[in-house]
């Protein structure tokens, strides 16, 4: 089976449609995956693009910008790097209204077994439970 990496800009044109060409073309190449002719491979910073993105060029919500993350982690043939720690970080972005960078570095204390979050930002980190923080 062949492997590749896909760039931010194809998941951004299959998820937003705006280019009916790209689109097809992102559209193809998820159903190649999805059949098991190649395995797509998604690095964290894709992700990241991906939200960045949604969120700020095309004004999507925080709620359908986590449900195009998760589709794109459940779908079959896609493997999204630190799948597990993205997984928690969308609960964060959405159910605590905090920055995605921010709901991702407490997804990654808290699955990582860190003692504490040291930070000088004194707001989206005090919002998720059971992450200890201390303010430097």
């Amino acid at each position: 089976m062949k492997k590749v990496v896909v760039d931010t800009s194809v998941f951004i044109r299959l998820f937003t449609m705006d280019d009916e060409s790209k689109s097809t073309k992102a559209k193809e190449l998820i159903e190649k995956a999805i059949s098991g002719e190649v395995e797509i491979f998604v690095p964290f910073i894709v992700v990241a693009e991906i939200v960045w993105v949604l969120e700020k060029i095309y004004r999507v919500s925080k709620e359908e910008i986590s449900e195009i993350i998760e589709s794109l982690i459940n779908t079959p043939g896609m493997n999204v790097e630190l799948s597990g720690v993205v997984r928690s970080a969308l609960g964060f972005y959405r159910g605590k209204n905090i920055k995605f960078a921010d709901a991702v570095i407490s997804a990654w204390v808290l699955h990582n077994g860190a003692d504490e979050l040291i930070t000088f930002d004194e707001t989206d980190f005090k919002k998720v439970d059971n992450l200890k923080v201390k303010i430097l």
